[in-house]
């Protein structure tokens, strides 16, 4: 028995400089039967060959993938393959996965992933896959890495440590997934560190995917100081918090830590209230990324506009402000009402949905009617930012501020800079795949 993973990727995924290696098939690919032969595919870099000889093809996708998702569903299935989906889109949306799917799986796949295996194998794969429980941290399988193209990947050693978050962000897909926040012993992380692969520049360097490596910050100092011995480099995804304290930003930089996204969302106060994001405090932000610079540590921020509080002078304060603190790198996003989400059934309340195409559903639109601009203005304000942010004058004055790891944050700035223009020829071409679309209150969207 022959099954392919399938990782779908964006148009312009080949442009970015920073190509951390997916984690989420090279896990369950540990958790497959060692009788069963196992190849991952990742379309960023690698054709896929529709007519190769395997049973089953799984697939996971977040949302504006999902139209990729569902063509690579068509071709396989027509050529009389079995085709699995999984990931946030199944999780959020099952029903409208599922017409696509030969099996969905929704949620966690630790414990679902070999069952459906199992059944596939014996001529009896049911329709739905949904775990009932949290897998045992404490005992998940360490990723088939090996099974990774490392010509493909800037950061080839990727890891999860922990699961979940703490937070509960009104906008936020994370507890759709890990309802609540683990962590393994800090023993196993060390030893899956240690046994990783691939040359010396690939061993050397490391990247966190977690949702928040400090959820539990005196974990996260157990881990940090267990770390400095490897001397490795790192970055991770993480909340601002952590520049609250000051012994575990020191621990970061001693154990190698180069680099930290996190959401700092907005600078608009009233907007990181109402989303539930209390404990971002703007008045903070300039002594913490400080912080972060003095201990060599780069600074990268997730914003987002069009929150109900933001008006048309949210790109320009956005913008003074990230410059005036030396911030790094930000990944600008307008904000995205997830299906099924608390912020999406409230804009369905109020009758701001536009549409339901999917494909729009990432961070580059505006899917639905801001409060205080139109959709044409946000969408707008969004380009100009990423534009300005982006321009030379900028990199080099926030660059100049940080001085953290430049020969890190100064490709990453080139590199996003070439991108923006080949997104945004992309995007005026428009989208050749459409979404599916439902009725709200009684208008198609």
């Amino acid at each position: 028995m022959k099954v392919l993973f399938v990782y779908l990727a964006k148009r312009t995924d080949n442009l970015k400089l920073m190509s951390p290696a997916p984690l989420t098939h090279p896990l369950l690919a540990a958790y497959t039967p060692p009788d069963i032969d196992v190849s991952i595919v990742d379309e960023a870099f690698e054709t896929i060959d529709y007519d190769q000889d395997v049973d089953l093809i799984a697939t996971t996708c977040v949302l504006p993938l999902a139209h990729r998702a569902y063509k690579l569903a068509r071709e396989f299935r027509k050529r009389g393959k079995t085709v699995v989906c999984g990931g946030p889109h199944a999780t959020l949306l099952p029903y409208e996965a599922a017409q696509y799917f030969d099996a969905v799986v929704i949620g966690q796949g630790d414990l679902t992933w070999p069952q459906l295996l199992l059944d596939f194998k014996n001529g009896r794969l049911r329709k739905f896959y949904r775990s009932h429980q949290d897998a045992d941290i404490e005992n998940i399988p360490f990723p088939r890495r090996d099974l990774l193209n490392p010509k493909g990947y800037s950061i080839l050693n990727t890891f999860q440590a922990t699961r979940g978050c703490p937070y509960n962000c009104t906008y936020c897909t994370t507890h759709t997934i890990y309802p609540k926040f683990s962590t393994p012993p800090v023993k196993k992380v060390i030893q899956e560190i240690e046994q990783i692969n691939g040359g010396p520049l690939h061993r050397r360097m490391l990247l966190f995917w977690d949702d928040n490596l400090i959820g539990n910050p005196r974990w996260a100092k157990k881990l940090f100081q267990e770390m400095i011995p490897l001397k490795k480099k790192w970055v991770a995804q993480l909340t601002f918090s952590i520049t609250e304290d000051k012994e575990l930003v020191q621990l970061a930089a001693k154990s190698g830590c180069i680099g930290l996204f996190f959401g700092l969302e907005s600078f608009n106060s009233l907007s990181l209230i109402n989303c539930n994001k209390k404990h971002n405090r703007v008045e903070l932000y300039k002594e913490g990324i400080k912080l972060l610079h003095d201990h060599g540590i780069s600074a990268y921020a997730g914003m987002m506009f069009g929150f109900d509080d933001d008006h048309e002078d949210i790109f320009e304060l956005t913008l003074e402000k990230a410059i005036e603190l030396g911030i790094d790198n930000i990944g600008p996003k307008i904000l995205v009402p997830y299906p099924n989400l608390p912020l999406f059934q409230k804009l369905v309340k109020e009758n701001r949905i536009i549409h339901t195409d999917w494909s729009k559903y990432n961070g580059n639109h505006a899917v639905f009617h801001p409060r205080h601009m139109t959709a044409e203005q946000l969408k707008s304000g969004l380009h100009w930012f990423n534009r300005e942010f982006h321009a030379y004058g900028s990199i080099a004055k926030r660059l100049w501020k940080s001085k953290a790891a430049p020969w890190f944050t100064l490709p990453i700035n080139l590199s996003k800079r070439k991108a923006i223009y080949a997104e945004e020829a992309a995007l005026s071409e428009g989208s050749k795949v459409l979404g599916s679309g439902f009725r709200v209150q009684g208008s198609k969207v």
